[in-house]
């Protein structure tokens, strides 16, 4: 029974959830068998976490039926019976919490049992509070289309062939819901895309952007931001960020808490290509404050928070040496986290902190123990090593690290062709830069830095700051 998929049920229960199901189960409306109350009474006993070893089908049955020889067919039926209103738990109490459901399943009651005075109240209430809400999103309008299309049926009796207006106002929100829908799906799309590698099929692009241009709806900004966000993904022209910036400071109270987190996803992205694929540092104080309002206003996650982006929040304010505000989001947030992924994330974190701190040697411990499945860290935690080694003067790793670097870049298939080239000439340069730190005269030196220099200029890509990080290091060299 430990395992079993009520037992899975009961475990997913929070507490308030699990003392309202024990009045559901208690309750005649919805059950009537004795034998199920008790079964329930029995297991509640060991929630939430069911460890003990009396969560046992025997154990069970004894107390449910004491000195009857054990019938696992009898206690079979009384678990499914359980888990069965267990369901229907789970369906009533997401019902119960989900006005919109609500509100469409009474008006088509009162419409369907002519309770015309309370279908009409709740209809005016229910637009009334939709409008009010302020926000424009693609669900305002997908509302607006059921409201037009539950008045059209609510007439139609009563006065048929009348009030076609109606068709055309379901029409109009239906393409304003669409429109918004495949905009946050195409710049999904096309995020994912820079980010994995990943080619999609754009089906209609080219369609729905023309529509826009011809019918550019400025009391729509959820529709605008999208169609900017596009634009700014696809052209990287920092005009659309700083148009998008306007849009969104002039209608932020208009925006759902999603649009407002993907709005600052990427107006971050923009600021995270000029500086890896463009070499400028001069958006990087811009990013950092996105982070600060991001998490001042209360937007910078969404539920669970996804350790991709804990990392980079962390990134974003150590490149600005907000070392004090980073470790404040670390800390507020590392609960969020999901398990699998915590410790790793908080490893990469600290190791990051320390190793721009010059705290180099625990930087090197923290980030060797910083494992990751993705490869767009696993590649930063092989830099950052790389770094710490090179840095510390432990040229033996360094180069034993080049070589297995090299490797990684070459199998592994998510990494654009353009990146693999400039990995492979960043490592090529610091093979060479570790030659002049152990055997190259001083003569030697000169030529080679200054070979060295017109490489750099030449690697094409800034990822994750390599190129930075190369011309720093030849300064140095004496």
């Amino acid at each position: 029974m430990k395992n079993n998929r009520l037992i899975q049920l009961l475990k997913s229960l929070t507490p308030s959830e699990f003392k309202q199901f024990k009045e559901f189960v208690n309750s005649p409306f919805y059950n009537k068998n004795k034998n199920v109350i008790s079964l329930f009474d029995y297991l509640k006993n060991f929630y939430p976490d069911f460890k003990n070893e009396k969560v046992n089908d025997e154990f069970a049955f004894r107390k449910l039926f004491p000195g009857e020889k054990y019938d696992y067919f009898k206690l079979k039926n009384i678990i499914s019976d359980l888990l069965m209103l267990g369901k229907e738990f789970i369906g009533a109490v997401h019902f119960l919490g989900d006005e919109d459901m609500k509100t469409k399943v009474l008006l088509e009651q009162y419409r369907i049992r002519s309770l015309d005075t309370m279908h009409e109240q709740l209809y005016r209430a229910s637009l009334k509070k939709l409008d009010d809400s302020g926000i424009r999103d693609e669900f305002y309008f997908q509302k607006l289309f059921y409201y037009s299309e539950e008045l059209k049926s609510y007439y139609s009796p009563k006065h048929p062939n009348s009030n076609f207006d109606l068709f055309q106002d379901q029409l109009n929100y239906f393409v304003k819901y669409s429109i918004i829908k495949m905009l946050r799906l195409y710049n999904t799309m096309l995020h994912e895309n820079k980010q994995n590698n990943y080619e999609f099929d754009l089906k209609m692009f080219d369609e729905v952007f023309h529509y826009i241009e011809n019918n550019k709806d400025e009391s729509n900004p959820t529709m605008i931001m999208y169609y900017y966000i596009i634009l700014l993904e696809k052209e990287n022209d920092e005009k659309y960020f700083f148009q998008l910036k306007r849009l969104f400071e002039t209608h932020y109270n208009e925006f759902s808490h999603f649009d407002k987190y993907m709005y600052y996803l990427h107006m971050s992205g923009f600021c995270a290509d000029v500086f890896n694929n463009k070499c400028r540092t001069d958006f990087t104080t811009e990013h950092f404050h996105l982070s600060k309002e991001n998490f001042e206003r209360g937007t910078i996650k969404l539920g669970k928070i996804l350790y991709l982006d804990f990392l980079n929040h962390v990134k974003i304010a150590v490149r600005v040496d907000e070392y004090e505000w980073a470790e404040m989001y670390m800390e507020q947030f590392k609960n969020l986290l999901s398990d699998e992924h915590r410790q790793n994330t908080l490893n990469f974190c600290y190791g990051y902190i320390n190793y721009k701190k010059g705290n180099l040697e625990k930087a090197l411990d923290l980030l060797s123990r910083a494992n990751f499945s993705n490869f767009i860290i696993k590649v930063q935690v092989k830099i950052l090593l790389l770094h710490v080694y090179y840095e510390l003067g432990y040229y033996e790793q360094a180069l034993a690290m080049i070589d297995t670097f090299r490797h990684y870049i070459q199998r592994e298939k998510g990494l654009l062709d353009d990146y693999r080239q400039s990995f492979n000439e960043y490592l090529r340069i610091i093979n060479e830069l570790i030659k002049i730190g152990i055997r190259i005269d001083e003569k030697g030196k000169t030529i080679i830095k200054n070979k060295i220099k017109k490489e750099i200029e030449n690697i094409k890509y800034n990822q994750f700051g390599i190129k930075l990080w190369l011309i720093e290091k030849v300064k140095e060299l004496k």
